[in-house]
């Protein structure tokens, strides 16, 4: 749908419409609204009269340039049940042309309609209604233009979002052509097109006998403390010793040399600094690539003979292990630039920081059996980003299964105010094709919520969460605080997109758990809702956090490390 025509600024707030709503159903202050365009989304509170549209919104343009008649709508869907007691449409002329709002079931049934004198002042409306709406059902609200010329804001409804307990869907504006009204199920259009009709609804009160009495957290540390080890992987002092200099071509000679032998090797990397990669892309040729045996008898350990940090990775723009298989890589300091593990096989990554973490799926068996151990990823917050800080993806048809994160430390990443970039701390996703991400598992790790969500599973199949802490939203915060001009997190959005059959066992959950998690068992764990088995935790201060997720310092992992 194109719209063109001339802008205005002038306008009346609606703010004396929403009073009088408020007066007529005894209800407290109005809540915080959001800007047609884009504003800090917040939880409807109790018997509090909310919508979707600022209070002082103008339109960007006054009057199309369509002389057709036309029903005008918004599409939403609230997160509780409630009443909806208005119809809100912004009067663009003397007589506006509209003469009557109504409201719509998901199917496009009549829930009821009031007629509309279209002469008034210019500026918001708000025409009374009284309908009682369902948690989680679609409906329409809409007024017909008989005169059309009707206003316009472009990108309002760009993205789904969730505003005072309102979902809103991308592309929410609807409309339908015809000379009588009738349910409007068009799409405005990729540009997200709001014509200015809004609600007035009142969320039901929570019932209260339903909240759990939250549980204090528990004494239990998590996160990196030394104790992991990679599967099937000798420690140096039980293995053979190969040394070499600090080069990859070295390392890789000494892989290919011992990958059919048949006792515990390690290859003992001398103190010094390798040399980057040729980037961490999905294409990127790897500084190890297509070496190693996954059916080796036990991996072949990689690993700083000094001591761990005492070889490091020069910056540059990132670096790749492509098909290595039957390795494990401790200790090697890969702080500099970012790291990407790609269709490896009984492969490992220890004892490191690393600022951002890359596995894929892509080619030859996919991603098996991958590990990634006392990795620190952060552990300083970054501050306008516009990536995630691990991702892990499935692309063209290949697997990941049997991932697995032991003592892991993921820090936030924060995108700056306004930014329409999707930023995870760990996300999972499948680019393209039928690849599945299966047998994740999460071991004594803690992360903590980016600017949109902890963890963002992509159709995730079994696997579990076991003696983790995960903390969101005003929790996470308290250790990383928002910098000055990031965009606000208000939600505190931890497990979230899907994974089914997963089984958590002493964890902690500060923050959501999205609907499409299903638990195969969920065992000794606390999560702020205090459902799907989980008891209900107690507001946490930051001495808590401090105490549950000890701050992986430069210190504290040199003690903990060496």
């Amino acid at each position: 749908m194109t719209f063109d025509g001339s802008t205005s600024t002038a306008a009346t707030s609606k703010h004396d419409n929403r009073r009088a709503v408020r007066a007529a159903t005894a209800a407290l202050a109005l809540a915080a609204m959001v800007a047609v365009a884009v504003v800090t989304p917040s939880v409807a509170q109790a018997a509090t009269p909310v919508g979707v549209i600022s209070d002082t919104a103008t339109p960007e343009t006054m009057a199309v340039p369509d002389n057709s008649k036309i029903e005008l709508g918004l599409k939403f869907s609230p997160a509780t049940t409630g009443t909806l007691s208005g119809v809100q449409f912004y009067q663009n002329a003397a007589n506006s042309g509209v003469t009557s709002a109504s409201v719509w079931s998901s199917t496009g049934a009549l829930l009821t309609k009031v007629a509309v004198d279209p002469s008034a002042p210019i500026g918001w409306r708000t025409v009374p209604v009284n309908a009682s709406l369902a948690a989680g059902e679609t409906y329409t609200v809409s007024v017909f233009d008989s005169n059309s010329r009707f206003p316009v804001t472009s990108n309002a409804f760009v993205q789904a979002r969730t505003v005072n307990g309102i979902n809103v869907p991308a592309n929410a504006g609807v409309y339908r052509y015809a000379d009588a009204s009738g349910f409007p199920s068009a799409s405005a259009g990729a540009e997200g097109y709001s014509m200015l009709v809004d609600i007035v609804f009142t969320p039901d009160p929570p019932a209260a006998a339903e909240t759990p009495a939250p549980t204090p957290p528990p004494n239990a540390t998590y996160g990196p403390d030394g104790t992991h080890w990679p599967q099937n992987t000798p420690h140096a002092d039980a293995a053979r010793v190969v040394n070499v200099p600090a080069s990859w071509s070295a390392i890789s000679s000494a892989i290919t040399a011992n990958a059919t032998s048949t006792d515990p090797v390690v290859i003992c990397v001398a103190p010094g600094t390798i040399a980057g990669g040729d980037g961490a892309g999905s294409t990127s040729k790897g500084v190890l690539q297509n070496i190693g045996d996954a059916k080796r008898t036990s991996r072949i350990l990689v690993s700083a003979c000094g001591g761990v940090g005492s070889v490091a990775v020069a910056a540059g723009s990132g670096l790749a292990f492509v098909g290595v298989k039957g390795v494990s890589i401790v200790g090697i300091d890969f702080s500099a630039q970012s790291v990407m593990i790609r269709n490896c096989e009984s492969f490992a990554l220890g004892y490191s920081k690393v600022p951002r973490l890359l596995v894929t799926a892509n080619g030859d068996t996919g991603v098996r059996d991958v590990e990634v151990i006392e990795i620190v990823a952060g552990p300083e917050a970054a501050n306008g980003a516009s990536y995630d800080r691990v991702e892990v993806k499935s692309s063209g048809g290949y697997n990941v299964d049997g991932l697995r994160f032991a003592g892991f430390y993921g820090a936030p990443q924060y995108k700056p105010n306004g930014s329409g970039a999707h930023v995870d701390t760990v996300q999972f996703v499948t680019t393209s094709g039928s690849g599945t991400i299966s047998n994740v598992t999460f071991e004594d790790s803690v992360l903590f919520q980016s600017s949109d969500q902890g963890i963002m599973a992509g159709a995730n199949l079994g696997g579990a969460i076991t003696h983790s802490a995960f903390f969101g939203g005003s929790s996470g915060q308290l250790r990383y605080p928002m910098y000055s001009g990031g965009d606000p997190i208000t939600l505190a959005n931890l497990l979230h997109g899907s994974w089914s059959s997963v089984g958590v066992t002493d964890a902690i959950v500060a923050g959501s758990i999205s609907s499409s998690y299903t638990f195969a068992s969920v065992v000794d764990s606390m999560s702020t809702a205090g459902s799907a088995g989980f008891t209900a935790l107690g507001t946490l201060t930051v001495a808590d956090i401090d105490r549950l997720a000890p701050m992986p310092t430069t210190a504290r992992l040199a003690s903990i490390w060496n």
